[in-house]
């Protein structure tokens, strides 16, 4: 049994974070009671930072909290969404926008940037994530990606190291620096969750709209969404899991386990992050494997087939890199 906690904070202290603590209590307590020193071998995170979360003197991280539910058993999965309203909940205003300030004084970007808070409320309700009906312009794509990165509590190199581009490109594009392409788009959206067929495309529909010249990418995109979904829509998407391939089958010697992580390293240990993502963008344009998902595969929360490993070795060896996993077959 763990040693008792100390009480939540009752003075000078923010309400939403006391109550969100007061959650991540009660769900240790429905575990057992387990130590901080168990929870942490669990979760693969220390003791202080789960002692933290559950304090309630300051909003845990993500990557906390999904480990502290994750030790106790729970699918944290479940615990997103519940996240996400209390950060938002716990930002200074100025993050958003200052609704005191009288409209007439804003400019129509600050406008947009007010209406936000209703926007994440009708995602919460609708449980869709999805631009205004009255979006058409360029202002109000850039604009809504802004508010669905705030939506989601992603900070620019989060978002990042999700997606086949830089920070620094991401802050671009968002900014209004540099062009919202159709790959760009997809990469983007899936790694803020809104995976399904239905989602993207709205979010497609837009991006024609604000800029015909991307109507013919943003077919392809939607295409291979559809495709990726099966021929349906899902809106399941932090951490897929894709079936164990009829390809294993012609594995002999070393499993598709083994040759994975062999890949793995060798993208990580031996790539520049500009090679690396430049090798992603060109496998999602030729062969239509997410480069989200090749993120996700560093990290090891997604699967690659066989045929994928293949074309990820064979796109490097293009590009002039000859040391990689010789077991993996071409063809």
């Amino acid at each position: 049994m763990g040693r008792h906690a100390k009480e939540l904070p009752t003075e000078q202290a923010d309400t939403c974070i006391v109550e969100f603590a007061a959650t991540l209590r009660a769900l240790r307590e429905q575990a057992g009671n387990p130590t901080l020193a168990e929870m942490a071998s669990r979760a693969g995170i220390s003791t202080a930072s789960l002692s933290k979360a559950a304090g309630g003197y300051e909003m845990p991280s993500w990557r906390v909290t999904e480990a502290y539910v994750e030790s106790c058993g729970q699918d944290p999965k479940s615990w997103r969404k519940r996240w996400e309203i209390a950060r938002r909940e716990t930002r200074p205003r100025e993050f958003t926008a200052d609704e005191s300030v009288e409209s007439l004084n804003l400019n129509p970007e600050q406008r947009r940037r007010a209406s936000w808070p209703r926007t994440w409320e009708r995602w919460d309700r609708t449980g869709m994530i999805l631009p205004s009906h009255r979006a058409e312009t360029t202002l109000d794509l850039r604009l809504a990606l802004q508010s669905l990165r705030t939506y989601r509590s992603f900070s620019l190199r989060q978002l990042a190291s999700l997606m086949p581009y830089s920070h620094s490109t991401v802050a671009a594009v968002l900014s209004g620096a540099r062009p919202v392409s159709a790959f760009f788009l997809r990469s983007y959206l899936q790694a803020c969750g809104v995976n399904s067929y239905g989602e993207v495309l709205q979010w497609m529909d837009l991006l024609r709209t604000s800029d015909p010249s991307e109507t013919s990418s943003a077919g392809s995109v939607l295409r291979s969404t559809l495709r990726d979904n099966g021929g349906h829509t899902t809106t399941d998407g932090w951490k897929p899991r894709l079936p164990i391939s009829s390809q294993i089958d012609r594995l002999k010697k070393l499993s598709l386990r083994q040759r994975s992580e062999h890949l793995r390293k060798w993208l990580l240990g031996e790539l520049e992050t500009k090679d690396r993502n430049a090798i992603y963008r060109r496998l999602e344009k030729l062969y239509g494997i997410n480069a989200v998902d090749l993120h996700l595969f560093e990290r090891e929360e997604w699967s690659l087939t066989l045929d994928q490993l293949n074309k990820v070795a064979r796109e490097a060896k293009r590009h002039g890199f000859k040391d990689i996993d010789p077991v993996v077959e071409l063809g």
